[in-house]
């Protein structure tokens, strides 16, 4: 089990790193097949108002988007930061570190997160991608929404022009979030957060490929 407690530098970052050699054993099933890929968005149903994520659950709010996303979901349910809250306060008890939320704000991981979201009855079977960004925009061709947890560098925070983020600078902690689209004109994938007006972005496939790289991982799980 490769475990590392990432200090956090902003309120809204809380994914840690918990990788459990079992999940090797768990791969989604699909191989790359680049002629495949074309420009693709998937719909998100987000509750309104828009929510704002103000705490480090960022694994239950990525949670709450992949379970809310059109060919996953449930019919006329849209999860929202309750249940957002929920998935995160129970994967803080499920995770290998003291202390839980509330009150304890003490992150979590996208592999607690998405065993919460099964024994809350919310996710089901959720599946690994260990071949970097192609791997997941082969998910996203696929119609699925891809939860990525990497590290999240203070350049990140900034939207450029276009809507996109570069990774540079310090590293401001760790941040699970979730790729619905891709754009193969600029080959540029389409991430999205909850912080309120800072939702929806784009990321260059090479940068997702290099955040990845570094300790990152993927995953996506379908409703229970």
């Amino acid at each position: 089990m490769y475990v590392k407690q990432i200090q956090q530098h902003d309120v809204r970052l809380g994914r840690q790193i918990v990788h459990d050699p079992r999940s090797r054993a768990f791969a989604s099933p699909l191989s790359v097949d680049k002629s495949r890929w074309r420009d693709k968005a998937i719909r998100i149903y987000d509750p309104s108002p828009n929510p704002n994520q103000c705490h480090g659950e960022c694994t239950g709010c990525a949670k709450c988007m992949q379970l809310n996303a059109v060919g996953n979901r449930v019919a006329g349910r849209v999860l929202n930061m309750d249940d957002a809250h929920r998935i995160y306060g129970l994967a803080t008890t499920l995770d290998p570190w003291a202390g839980s939320f509330p009150p304890d704000d003490t992150g979590s991981s996208g592999l607690a997160a998405a065993k919460a979201a099964q024994r809350l009855g919310l996710g089901g079977e959720y599946r690994w991608r260990f071949d970097g960004a192609d791997g997941v925009i082969e998910e996203v061709m696929a119609g699925h929404v891809v939860n990525v947890g990497t590290r999240w560098d203070d350049r990140m925070f900034d939207l450029d022009r276009d809507g996109r983020v570069e990774p540079g600078g310090a590293v401001a902690g760790g941040h699970e979030w979730s790729v619905r689209g891709y754009r193969e004109d600029r080959d540029w994938v389409l991430g999205r957060c909850w912080w309120g007006s800072f939702r929806d972005f784009w990321i260059r496939r090479d940068h997702l490929a290099e955040l990845l790289a570094d300790d990152g991982d993927a995953h996506v799980q379908a409703t229970a």
